[in-house]
């Protein structure tokens, strides 16, 4: 071989190892993402919103008789029991009867008989429907053991059960209440010539806190006149706003819980009332939102909620469907395409845009109903780099 064959050999070789260090470099390397897998597990579809802490029944202590009221000592936070704590003391005026108020006290101790008799009828009813409920729960959980029941429908016959007793002890209550107004009603009767012209005293019609004093220097007072206020604080709710397009979707009954309050842990709660009438409420960017006022029952010991007070600020989460075992991906790894979800999967080194059918969401986790299968592998965050069909490898620590 001549020295002219040998450097023309040499030359080629070089120029095709160029060539080849061309090509390299501007091959389209592989995009390095990050996968997660498709897996199965629990789910549960909630709506969250805020709120405030509430009293579910107050008590207004008014004045039995027309007079002067002493000054009431009694002051926010203080508590009382009961028909023994007396809240006020009033010496009747000389002409409170007169036949006209006489009319109208009977008048009032009539109504309030009347009133008593149908908290009474509506009580017997609730506590029918509790026993129904409860005969309902029973039946329920005998064939969930025999596995002819879904879990969900246990979980609906047990919050149905809570619903029921819930309205037992609201009627109970009203029912105290309304013997209360009987009590201030008749007083309103005990005028100067049948007492002698006595002071009155006005007892705690409930027990609880005093939670506003509404008359507290003396003055002369008519019948009626509001005096103080009285809360249990034992039987605190949550009136939380929610938006008018989550309202539709609660329904009384359902699982709730009440989180981001201050407190340890979150306190269990019922749906015990979706309000039927909504209002406009400016958000803080300055947009009107139509909201609805979602009534959550506090359930378990109250030993959980003694820091708790009426109006403080609250969250409230209402479950809409709990399922035990679904298809699930991070929320990180949908795309919108064609205006639906999407996910990249990872397929033999490339991605592919693949459609898929997407049920409830989380704030971390989606349902996939249809697209993927259990242990596909999907992109996390995909970047723009990643299109459908391109070349990526999985970061190593992933």
């Amino acid at each position: 071989m001549g020295a002219r064959q040998y450097r023309w050999i040499v030359l080629a070789g070089l120029g095709l190892a160029c060539v080849a260090v061309i090509v390299w470099l501007f091959l389209p390397r592989p995009v390095p993402v990050e996968l997660a897998l498709a897996f199965r597990g629990p789910i549960a579809e909630s709506v969250a919103d805020q709120g405030a802490a509430r009293v579910r029944e107050a008590y207004v202590v008014a004045a039995p008789v027309s007079g002067r009221l002493h000054r009431i000592e009694l002051h926010v936070g203080d508590p009382v029991s009961a028909g023994s704590t007396v809240v006020a003391r009033i010496d009747p005026a000389a002409d409170l009867l007169d036949p006209r108020a006489r009319s109208q006290a009977q008048a009032a101790v009539a109504a309030a008989t009347a009133v008593i008799a149908a908290a009474e009828a509506e009580r017997d009813r609730l506590a029918a429907e509790a026993l129904r409920a409860e005969s309902a729960l029973a039946r329920t959980r005998t064939l969930a053991g025999k596995g002819f029941a879904a879990r969900q429908s246990l979980d609906d016959a047990e919050a149905a059960a809570r619903a029921a007793r819930a309205a037992v002890r609201s009627a109970a209550a009203a029912i105290g209440a309304r013997r209360a107004e009987m009590q201030s009603a008749r007083a309103a009767l005990l005028g100067p010539e049948s007492d002698g012209g006595r002071m009155v005293e006005v007892r705690a019609p409930a027990s609880g806190r005093v939670t506003r004093v509404l008359q507290e220097s003396v003055r002369m007072v008519p019948m009626g006149a509001p005096l103080i206020e009285i809360s249990d604080q034992g039987g605190l709710e949550a009136a939380i706003e929610f938006l008018s397009q989550d309202a539709v979707r609660i329904r009384e009954g359902m699982s709730a819980e009440i989180f981001d309050w201050g407190g340890p842990d979150a306190i269990a709660a019922i749906v015990r009332r979706v309000e039927p009438q909504g209002f406009t409420k400016v958000s803080a960017l300055g947009v009107e939102e139509q909201r609805v006022l979602v009534l959550l029952q506090f359930t378990g010991a109250p030993a959980k909620w003694a820091s708790l007070a009426p109006a403080y600020r609250v969250w409230g989460r209402v479950y809409l469907r709990r399922d035990p075992s679904v298809l699930k991906i991070p929320l990180g790894a949908l795309v919108r395409a064609d205006g639906g979800w999407a996910v990249f999967r990872a397929q033999n080194g490339r991605a592919r845009l693949i459609p898929i059918r997407v049920g409830a969401m989380t704030d971390r986790e989606a349902e996939v109903l249809a697209g993927l299968a259990s242990g596909d592998p999907v992109v996390l965050f995909p970047s723009d780099r990643v299109t459908d069909g391109v070349r990526v490898r999985a970061r190593p620590d992933t």
